[in-house]
């Protein structure tokens, strides 16, 4: 199903040949749900867009499938074409009721680390400020009260986000990433100070001890199943302790991952790749990502809580993970969003993120104000080490009663 939204470009005045110049926008239709959106979606993704793993069709589409139509989520795709009738762009947003408000936003939610959308390179010049939000405005006549866009890099594989000229601030959380040098023999040498590899070589020889430790990627369902309810059973673990919401256990997120998980891209890579350490009768240490020709992305991990967690099996699967991205020629490694101090040892180039909330009625203007403020505080507070670290404590307080 899609509706067609009337769209005139800004430049009314000029001459039909400015108009139906290379990557201008001449029609812009909404989808209302993933079959209708899917053609224009795989036209793009054939052409190399400018886009992040996490927007992939297939991705997105098992997303929706498990969680987002089971937590209220349906999907409103902004598409553009050209004179031509070829797609120029496509914004993978979802609308949802949150209270009173009707909010669209990145499909995805928690489980895509950046969000930027599907467009075609030739496009991200033509496409301006006005442009944009004139697009968007034709979104408020279909009742929707804020537009709300989180966790988007100012720019990607050296370009700018478009998105970037609307009104935005500073995302809650940043990342980091690596960049691989090229024709680098070891990746971890540019990752790693020397120290640290000495340090993560001497904590394997340990681990080698152990019955049947291997770093494997699985391929086989077998194989994938098991090692996805180790995950999940240990996840909850740390969750729990941690005094977090496990966002694993949330309607559909593990349905969710285990088609992904055995689910392949037309190229035939996982939607999600499994890396994981065993050994001992354990799985020591896991993480699940996802990538493209430009990035590999981590989307979730664990480790194990028993004794064998001392000799660091996280930080050496990691080792093996950085090797074998550059291995197959990857360009940039990163390990989601978040701070955490493992992340800090390999990935250590910034990747800013910043947020737009978008009003599109009077009571999307009152919520525009409210949720920026509040994720400014958030944003304050895990900047700040003594207050990010009481936060920390008191949950860990409360996890244990």
């Amino acid at each position: 199903m899609n509706i067609a939204v009337s769209y005139h470009p800004g430049q009314e005045q000029a001459t039909p040949a400015a108009a139906r110049s290379a990557g201008a926008v001449a029609r812009v239709e909404i989808y209302l749900d993933m079959p209708a959106a899917e053609p224009a979606w795989r036209h793009l993704e054939d052409g190399r867009p400018f886009a992040t793993p996490y927007q992939r069709f297939d991705l997105l589409a098992a997303w929706q499938r498990h969680v987002g139509a089971r937590t209220g989520v349906t999907p409103f795709i902004v598409t553009g074409f050209d004179h031509a009738g070829e797609p120029l762009f496509l914004w993978p947003f979802g609308r949802a009721r949150t209270g009173p408000l009707e909010l669209i936003s990145f499909l995805g939610s928690k489980h895509a680390n950046f969000n930027i959308g599907v467009w075609r390179r030739d496009s991200i010049a033509a496409i301006g400020a006005r442009e944009l939000r004139d697009i968007l405005a034709r979104v408020a006549d279909h009742g929707v009260d804020l537009i709300a866009l989180f966790n988007q890099p100012l720019s990607w594989d050296g370009v700018a986000n478009p998105f970037a000229l609307l009104p935005h601030q500073p995302a809650v959380d940043m990342s980091a990433h690596l960049t691989f040098a090229r024709g680098e023999e070891d990746a971890l040498n540019g990752a790693l100070t020397a120290s640290m590899r000495s340090r993560l070589r001497g904590k394997e020889r340990k681990l080698q001890k152990l019955d049947g430790y291997c770093y494997l990627q699985p391929t086989s369902s077998a194989d994938i199943d098991r090692l996805l309810a180790d995950f999940f059973a240990l996840k909850s673990s740390h969750m729990a302790a941690q005094g977090l919401n496990n966002a694993f256990a949330e309607e559909g997120a593990a349905e969710f991952l285990r088609e992904a998980c055995h689910g392949k891209f037309p190229d035939g890579r996982p939607l999600i790749e499994i890396h994981a350490l065993e050994g001992g009768g354990e799985l020591l240490a896991l993480f699940g990502a996802t990538a493209d020709d430009y990035r590999f992305s981590s989307m979730f991990n664990t480790y194990t809580l028993g004794e064998n967690g001392r000799h660091s099996p996280g930080l050496v699967l990691l080792a093996h993970m950085v090797r074998d991205s550059a291995k197959r020629g990857s360009r940039s490694f990163d390990l989601g969003v978040g701070r955490a101090e493992y992340k800090s040892y390999f990935c250590r180039e910034p990747q800013p993120l910043f947020d737009s909330f978008l009003p599109l009625s009077v009571r999307g203007r009152l919520a525009a104000l409210v949720f920026g403020t509040t994720f400014a505080a958030r944003r304050v507070i895990k900047q700040n080490p003594t207050l990010w670290s009481a936060v920390q404590t008191l949950r860990r307080v409360r996890a244990r009663g």
